[in-house]
């Protein structure tokens, strides 16, 4: 036999590549990377990125806080921690947030028909509609909540017919443990929104998504209750103390879902490193929103200190949604993590 004919052949007489090289079972780096290159799709996404808008990562911010708010209450009320201070700013904080997270969706959606659209049947298998129907009966119910506590405070009046409605119609008490599963499902909310799309960064982390979010929601709740009460001045001795101790735990909880959360990720949370959000992702949330914050906490305390570890946490909280969100739509854009992330390889290629 011919040189040429066993060429053609290959090693085991049978036709070789159309390339000219022999199939071997072992793949040089350049074989593999012109495979991958061979299987997308012209650079072109084959999935659609969400057309999210600034409102969006605000609003998952805003509902983080506010679950993580009304948690605090419920879990002060039923211990039996009667901090006035506490409870006003806990309570009017959830208020305030469900009022401004529904705005900033529905300018997001464009149209206010669009959510009322959502709301005419409940699908459970939608995030979109369970998450819709939660932040309305959320913001209802803490809208009740926080008028009760309008009326203990003096603030509907001394005396009068408004007040003895909430304060014979409205049971505080039981109705924040009635509105706790409402919370505590808007506060995970974002992570059970992101992982239902194709999205391969957040697709990957699935288990832990939502409850990452809902640590850092609350994390950040804490750290809003702290600075409110810090910057007025209010809230017993014990309240700091206690609110200094969930902040540390939590900051510490928060940090391992993320470490976690991010090698769960692999390769495919690689646009959280990129040049375009590292700053912000590492230096914003990572150093700046959990790194600082604990090292400050675990220090010698003052209110100096408690301001600036609350201010922190919060800044940190809302760019880690700003990042989560845009990291999303650069992995869609991303057909390679597209196409690895569906055969199911462990790590896309460098």
């Amino acid at each position: 036999m011919s040189d040429t004919t066993e060429k053609t052949l290959g090693l085991q007489g049978e036709p070789a590549p159309a390339n000219g090289s022999a199939e071997t079972s072992h793949h040089t780096k350049e074989d593999e990377a012109r495979q991958q290159k061979e299987s997308g799709y012209y650079g072109i996404p084959p999935i659609k990125k969400p057309h999210w808008t600034w409102q969006v990562p605000l609003y998952l911010w805003l509902g983080g806080i506010g679950a993580g708010s009304h948690l605090i209450s419920t879990v002060a009320r039923l211990k039996g921690h009667e901090d006035k201070a506490l409870m006003s700013a806990s309570r009017y904080t959830t208020l305030l947030t469900m009022i401004l997270s529904p705005i900033l969706l529905i300018w997001d959606l464009g149209r206010p028909e669009r959510f009322l659209n959502m709301l005419r049947i409940l699908k459970l298998r939608s995030p979109m509609s369970t998450g819709s129907w939660s932040i309305s009966v959320f913001g209802t119910l803490s809208g009740a909540i926080a008028t009760r506590q309008a009326a203990d405070d003096g603030l509907l009046g001394d005396d009068n017919l408004a007040v003895r409605l909430a304060k014979r119609l409205i049971p505080e008490k039981a109705l924040s443990v009635i509105t706790l599963p409402f919370a505590l499902y808007v506060g995970a909310y974002t992570g059970i929104l992101l992982i239902a799309t194709s999205v391969p960064m957040w697709a990957r982390n699935w288990m832990l998504m939502g409850p990452t979010f809902l640590s850092s929601g609350l994390s950040n709740a804490l750290s809003a209750m702290s600075l409110i009460l810090n910057l007025t001045r209010g809230g017993e001795e014990k309240t700091h103390r206690m609110l200094h101790r969930a902040e540390k735990a939590t900051l510490v909880i928060e940090a391992a879902l993320v470490a976690a959360s991010l090698a769960r990720m692999g390769r495919w949370g690689k646009p959280l490193f990129s040049k375009k959000l590292a700053p912000t992702f590492v230096g914003g949330t990572l150093i700046g929103g959990i790194a600082a914050p604990i090292a400050l906490l675990f220090g010698k305390q003052s209110r100096k200190k408690s301001i600036l570890s609350a201010l922190l946490v919060l800044v940190g909280g809302l760019l880690f949604r700003f990042d989560m969100v845009q990291g999303g739509k650069m992995s869609a854009d991303d057909p390679e993590a597209t196409f690895t992330f569906a055969r199911g390889k462990d790590d896309p290629p460098r």
